[in-house]
């Protein structure tokens, strides 16, 4: 429907017009009426109707006045005026202003209609063409953007593609890649991509689409994290309300518009890091954070100059022994050597998935309760495999674990040292080492060495070689091979284990046997 305003200053006449015209059968709406051209004024800027049509002669803005004003302020309307005299000069003065009809009051009916259908098409035709030319208009933007991001033969100079645009000094690019939409629910994207193009006003952005990404060509740069986290906000709260997940990325200031390439370049490059990032924020430095998060203390590398760890076997003692405070950072480093490895998103979360596992397993071995305690709190896999950002892995991870840490210890810690030999005794055949448990207990190895020497009157070593050598003796007497009660306690070289036999029983492990 076509909509209309009347203005007249006789209320009759506005309500007869109103009421007697067959508007809506001719494709119109009568939106609102007006008195005098001040209010008309008013009611265009609300209504924005495609038709005025006035009185000639009302106090205060007469009709020719209104529709000087109208012309000035470039509305975009059809008139009819409506006049009781025949006055050329009034005419003339109407025709100047490019009115579409004089009529003469009282208003013919059929005069009317006449004029109203004519316009109909007229108006029908202006609307198509102004999808045309807004068609025209939003192909070439996007021609004059795909020129300046990603330039190509042919293309405009990046200096005239940037006034075409209306850039003025810097810019930056900022990526988005919207996440993976349930089947079915295609439409949510294309609403958020809709929602996106309106949300910006054009004097702040250019909103664009090359797939598999839209984006964002600022016209003032982000010029600090506080900005940048500003506007991952902005775009949570548009991509959000549709339940949709979003990686994003500022590609840095582009100081002029031949550098908008290159900002391009370095949002989509980081954007393919995305994973590795954190949410919340358009930065970039993934890979790094994940590598420093890798590097261990100089005293945390193992003792007897060992580099290598066993994080799993590190995470395993933490949550036995409740130590949860460290199960956070070891995971992060399990996480950040993995990433050092550049290893990819797919690999990482089978390995922290398989580690959980194997934790889950080993705990049950040694803790026949542990099985109940993990059915009511189901693993994280998932949630870890269903994640888009491995900061969020970290936290799933580090909450179960500590979950079940907490839950493994509910009686009550007691001192380190009792839980260390409590350890030992179920742990006895793992590869425990002091410097791994003062990490896990947060204490210099050395001081926790000597607190050991002091409480239980034997060094660290010392005492888990002879609760191992005890077990042995045990499995021995069973009958097992020598070589199987290496391995059974712990020992991974034969030779070593007769020879810490014979240290502590004095003889070997092959006479103990015979004689027992």
């Amino acid at each position: 429907m076509i909509k209309v305003l009347i203005v007249d200053d006789e209320p009759k006449l506005r309500e007869g017009l109103r009421s007697l015209i067959p508007w809506e059968d001719e494709g119109y709406t009568v939106v609102a009426t007006a008195a005098n051209g001040f209010e008309a004024l008013e009611k265009y800027h609300t209504f924005a109707p495609k038709l005025v049509v006035a009185d000639i002669r009302m106090p205060g803005m007469d009709g020719l006045e209104l529709i000087t004003e109208l012309r000035r302020q470039n509305a975009r309307c059809h008139v009819l005026i409506l006049s009781g005299y025949a006055d050329f000069e009034y005419a003339k003065r109407a025709i100047s202003n490019r009115i579409d009809g004089y009529l003469l009051k009282p208003v013919d009916e059929d005069e009317l209609i006449s004029y109203l259908r004519d316009m109909r098409v007229t108006i029908g035709q202006e609307e198509m063409l102004s999808v045309l030319q807004n068609v025209v208009e939003e192909n070439s933007r996007e021609v004059w953007l795909r020129g300046l991001l990603q330039p190509g033969p042919g293309d405009l100079d990046a200096s005239e593609a940037a006034a075409k645009l209306k850039l003025q000094g810097s810019s930056e690019v900022v990526l988005l890649k919207l996440l993976n939409p349930a089947k079915g629910e295609e439409g949510k994207e294309e609403r958020v991509r809709s929602e996106l193009e309106r949300h910006w006003q054009p004097e702040e952005a250019e909103f664009f689409s090359l797939p598999p990404y839209a984006g964002l060509l600022l016209k003032e740069p982000l010029n600090d994290d506080a900005a940048r986290i500003a506007l991952w906000q902005e775009l949570n709260r548009v991509i959000s309300r549709e339940g949709l997940d979003f990686y994003a990325a500022a590609g840095g200031t582009a100081a002029d518009p031949d550098q908008l390439a290159a900002s391009y370049s370095t949002a989509k490059l980081l954007l393919e890091q995305a994973f590795f990032g954190d949410r919340e924020i358009l930065s970039g430095g993934f890979m790094k954070h994940w590598a420093e998060a890798a590097e261990e203390p100089e005293e945390e590398q193992g003792e007897h100059g060992e580099a290598e760890r066993d994080e799993e076997m590190e995470l395993l003692l933490a949550v036995e022994t409740g130590s949860t405070e460290i199960l956070s950072p070891l995971v992060k480093q399990m996480i950040g050597k993995l990433v050092e490895g550049r290893h990819d998103e797919a690999y990482i979360k089978n390995n922290l998935i398989r580690s959980i596992s194997s934790i889950i397993a080993r705990l049950e071995a040694a803790n026949p309760e542990v099985r109940a305690l993990v059915s009511d709190n189901p693993s994280p896999a998932s949630d870890v495999y269903n994640s888009f950002f491995l900061s969020d892995i970290h936290r799933m991870v580090a909450d179960y674990l500590e979950q079940l840490a907490v839950q493994l210890n509910s009686g009550g810690r007691g001192d380190e040292i009792k839980r260390i030999t409590d350890l030992i005794q179920r742990r006895y055949n793992e590869n425990l080492k002091l410097g791994m448990l003062a990490q896990i207990f947060n204490y210099n190895s050395a001081y926790l060495g000597k607190m050991f020497k002091n409480q239980i009157g034997e060094h660290f070593n010392t005492y888990l070689d002879k609760v191992r050598i005890e077990k042995a003796k045990q499995f021995l007497s069973q009958g097992m091979k020598v070589y199987e009660v290496a391995e059974r306690v712990g020992y991974m070289n034969a030779d070593y284990f007769n020879a810490k036999f014979r240290k502590y029983v004095g003889v070997s492990p092959s006479a103990f046997r015979k004689e027992h």
